[in-house]
């Protein structure tokens, strides 16, 4: 006989077996967020290590250094507070107004010796010498004029061209020489003139008190003018440090040095030429006086400024790579 099988449905789950299911898949993702925070804390904990061997490695080559940090600003003669390469174009154009400050005080110390050399030895044997009054004046407005000079400042644009690196060069040799030879004319002329006037005097009494004469008066003026002109004639200017008109000092103790001597040339307060034993000179020499005087101030500063055209400025060589 045939037979029926009968297959019941599959029993339903119990509500126990289910809440097992979720609390075991609960256990699992609690388990994978903590071995996921375990990695990351063991990659941070790497990290750390990492860095602190790095500087430990760095701290240790400092030491082993012949120069540390600190040594290079403590050693340096220059020291910047400015991260950019600015200070570097100020060191350049401090260094070149100190170099052509320093040529040109070198120029202007040989004139005025070789002008005081010819007017205390060569005319000594005339009988010129100065008063302390006179000596003393002239020292002051020597002194002066240094100082303002020393005190002149850099430009705030780097100049393309470059100053010689010594005095050891044509244009200040030739320079020196051209203008001596103008001073020594117009010195060598007006004593001329005033031998002119008064004649030479059979014997001289070399060691015979100070007594002012006419060729005292004029040898002590144009000493003094000649060495005025050195300064002005030899300060160089731009493009390295300021001009004479920005030198502010030096420009007006020119101009009140220069207005003196006009009026002690001219006579124009006779007393304040007596203050400093000086004569009033005839009015002809007054005019040969002031006349040959701005002529040498024009030849020395056209044959300078010529020679500094033609050879002033050293040459910049290039680097080849």
């Amino acid at each position: 006989t045939g037979g029926v099988a009968i297959i019941s449905a599959a029993p339903e789950q119990k509500p126990e077996r289910q809440e097992l299911e979720r609390r075991e898949k609960e256990r699992s993702e609690k388990k994978m967020a903590l071995f996921q925070e375990f990695k990351e804390m063991q990659q941070k904990r790497t990290l750390q290590e990492r860095q602190r061997l790095l500087e430990e490695k760095l701290k240790e080559l400092q030491e082993d250094t012949l120069v540390k940090l600190g040594d290079a600003s403590i050693a340096s003669p220059f020291t910047s507070k400015y991260s950019s390469v600015k200070c570097v174009c100020s060191i350049i154009r401090q260094g070149r107004c100190t170099l052509v400050t320093t040529l040109q005080m070198f120029k202007i110390l040989a004139l005025n010796a070789l002008i005081i050399a010819y007017c205390q030895s060569a005319l000594y044997l005339d009988g010129v010498k100065f008063s302390d009054g006179q000596a003393t004046l002239q020292g002051l407005l020597l002194a002066g004029c240094f100082l303002f000079i020393s005190r002149s400042k850099p430009l705030d644009k780097l100049s393309k061209t470059r100053p010689h690196a010594n005095i050891f060069n044509l244009y200040t040799i030739m320079t020196v020489l051209l203008q001596f030879t103008v001073h020594l004319y117009t010195i060598i002329r007006l004593v001329d003139k005033v031998h002119a006037l008064e004649p030479r005097k059979a014997s001289v009494d070399l060691e015979a008190d100070f007594a002012p004469t006419l060729l005292n008066t004029i040898v002590y003026i144009v000493s003094v003018t000649l060495q005025l002109n050195t300064f002005i004639i030899n300060y160089r200017g731009e493009p390295y440090m300021e001009s004479l008109r920005q030198n502010k000092p030096l420009c007006y103790s020119a101009i009140a040095t220069a207005l003196f001597m006009t009026v002690l040339t001219f006579g124009a307060f006779p007393e304040l030429s007596a203050e400093f034993s000086l004569l009033v000179p005839p009015e002809g020499l007054q005019r040969e006086v002031f006349t040959t005087l701005l002529l040498d101030t024009v030849l020395t500063f056209t044959s300078d400024r010529l020679l500094l055209w033609l050879c002033g400025d050293a040459k910049l060589k290039l680097i080849k790579a």
